[in-house]
């Protein structure tokens, strides 16, 4: 359940999402959480594309950085989802995003 948490300690321009909060099958999980890593993973490539095609001598170093970073945590989850389901345990999850905004 996506909620907006907002409190008077929190400035105007902070703001938390409480993206992900509980417990789950390692397949309910690995649903959740694969999805978004592939997609963040695309984010970047395309991202990459379309710098190089601006400019051939960017060598979009921190795109492709956060790419295999990204990679290595898809892999990292795959394994503790498999070693979930093989000792038939839940994976509980929890994820807040912050937000801030910027000048």
């Amino acid at each position: 359940m996506n909620t907006l948490v907002s409190s008077p300690e929190v400035a105007k321009d902070k703001h938390q999402i409480n993206l992900i909060d509980g417990c789950f099958t390692a397949s309910e999980a690995q649903d959740i959480l694969t999805p978004m890593i592939a997609k963040k993973i695309n984010f970047h490539q395309i991202k990459r594309m379309s710098l190089f095609e601006t400019d051939h001598s960017d060598s979009c170093a921190s795109d492709r950085d956060r790419i295999v970073e990204l990679e290595a945590a898809k892999i990292k989850a795959e394994d503790i989802f498999l070693q979930a389901k093989i000792e038939g345990k839940k994976v509980r999850m929890e994820s807040v995003i912050q937000i801030t905004l910027e000048d």
